[in-house]
């Protein structure tokens, strides 16, 4: 997570606001794995809008939820894997608020790598589950990025499976368990293309995933002026593309057009700190060094970027969406710039060359969006 302007050009910057961030570096059926997909990983650039008001509602339904995240909310450095010193992102934490008060059937959280490193991240998220007085399990995901190319010794032994981790084995017993669940895919898909390439059977229980990812090709990537990377996407560009290109699960991406609105004013943030509420203070004061942040660069506000992949769980309907392809282009992991345009995963129905998922990018009317600000302030007592 980082800034291409705000700050001295020796240094990492790395401002936290969730799946996309500013970047200067100093340099239907749910079957699983049984579909071959060929490669898309064209750099072909197509240019679409979709129709004002046109939606597409995928009817997910209730049931219960993994949530896959990087929660780092309460971190005051270490950004991007700690890479950089800033301050990580807080919208995790907000997003898992949001799951608490609509009481979805949350079975655990996966905490993977991605605004900051794992261990470091699972302290900040257990926290998060004690102040919402919360016994969803917690437990440990990925530490790295996969591989940017499948690995193998010079012996021919296939190394997939060392991505496994007891964040992927839990996701595995949990869908043998319920026989269908959703997963939330609020940081980097590296645990949750683990499971697909190690748990194939397994896999083919995921009713549908619901990831922080994409944009439409013509969307530049910015907020509030500054240029932004799509984060969850190049933290692990290979995860995205095992997901999207060798799996049939059903998948939605909440766009950068949709998780960028309903901005929370930073005021409101810094009054959650002062609350005499514990649940208010504790998400408020916890904020506080992003807030602070965010205001030295210029930011008005800022975007709870994952709450909006719960908010689809729980109210789908006030959602603009459509049934996209997409197209996506890799390189290596976390060092991706906001000036570079060879790292992207673009969802357009103008690509027909690929299987057909869903892309929401929008709110239906002005009082959907609205509502949805409210319900997450609300969520943390704000």
């Amino acid at each position: 997570m980082t800034r291409n302007h705000w700050g001295a050009v020796k240094k990492i910057t790395a401002l936290g606001i969730g799946l996309f961030v500013p970047l200067m570096l100093c340099g239907g059926t749910s079957a699983a794995q049984t579909a071959t997909r060929p490669p898309t990983h064209a750099a072909r650039q197509t240019d679409s809008t979709f129709a004002k008001g046109d939606s597409f509602h995928p009817g997910i339904g209730s049931g219960p939820v993994i949530l896959s995240t990087d929660m780092t909310m309460g971190l005051t450095t270490g950004n991007r894997n700690g890479i950089a010193p800033t301050v990580p992102d807080i919208d995790d934490s907000y997003a898992f608020a949001l799951a608490v008060a609509h009481h979805l059937d949350v079975r655990g959280i996966v905490v993977t790598m991605g605004n900051s490193l794992v261990k470091p991240s699972m302290v900040t998220a257990q926290a998060a589950r004690r102040a919402l007085g919360s016994r969803v399990p917690v437990v440990q995901g990925a530490d790295a990025w996969l591989p940017v190319e499948p690995q193998k010794t010079t012996g021919g032994a296939n190394l997939t499976k060392t991505c496994v981790n007891d964040g992927v084995r839990f996701m595995a017993d949990q869908l043998r368990r319920t026989r269908g669940l959703t997963i939330l895919a609020i940081g980097p898909l590296t645990d949750v293309a683990c499971l697909a390439m190690n748990y194939p059977a397994e896999a083919a229980h995921i009713k549908r995933i619901v990831a922080l990812v994409g944009s439409k090709p013509t969307t530049p990537l910015e907020l509030f002026g500054h240029p932004v990377v799509d984060f969850n996407y190049i933290m692990d560009p290979r995860a995205e593309a095992v997901v999207l290109e060798q799996t049939s699960i059903p998948f939605t991406a909440i766009n950068f057009e949709l998780s960028s609105l309903a901005p929370i004013p930073l005021d409101r943030l810094r009054k959650l700190a002062a609350s005499p509420d514990p649940l208010a203070h504790f998400f408020g004061q916890s904020s506080l060094p992003l807030v602070a942040e965010l205001a030295a660069d210029g930011f008005p506000a800022k975007p709870i970027f994952d709450a909006a992949v719960v908010w689809h769980l729980i109210r789908p309907e006030d959602h603009v969406c459509k049934q996209t392809g997409f197209r996506l282009t890799t390189g290596s992991p976390a060092i991706t710039q906001a000036s570079d345009d060879n790292v992207t995963d673009w969802f357009s129905p103008e690509f027909t060359d690929t299987r057909q998922v869903t892309a929401c990018t929008g709110f239906t009317t002005p009082q959907a969006e609205a509502a949805f600000k409210q319900a997450v302030l609300a969520a943390v007592h704000g």
